[in-house]
């Protein structure tokens, strides 16, 4: 396998993994991620994720969940029409996360020598 990206070096590639954190690899926690680090200090609302990820509640609340005790969302109370919301941003070391996975993600997606023609 060769490997086409920046450095050229699938090697190093595979080396550059070991210091991600393994336990954000689920497409909804990568989507979490990726959303509100987009969105910034001001985060969305519990509601706000649900309608746009289309999960399940039990999927997104643990999903929150597991991110927040690895330190990477902040929940807030945020009023919103007199209704009290829990609201979710990233944090520093979120953010932090994100970029380094989203740059081994892009890295990863080069790599791997030219796809074969679609029929």
């Amino acid at each position: 396998m060769q490997c086409n990206g920046p450095d050229g070096d699938l090697l190093a590639l595979l080396a550059a993994s070991r210091g991600l954190n393994a336990r954000i690899f689920s497409l909804l926690r990568l989507q979490l991620l990726q959303g509100l680090a987009s969105l910034g200090p001001d985060g969305a609302t519990y509601r706000e994720l649900k309608a746009a990820l289309e999960v399940s509640d039990g999927a997104l609340y643990a999903n929150l969940k597991a991110l927040i005790a690895m330190g990477y969302l902040e929940p807030e109370k945020v009023s919103v029409e007199n209704k009290e919301l829990e609201s979710y941003r990233i944090t520093p070391a979120g953010s932090a996360e994100w970029d380094r996975t989203r740059d081994w993600l892009c890295r990863f997606c080069e790599c791997g020598g030219d796809r074969p023609a679609e029929s």
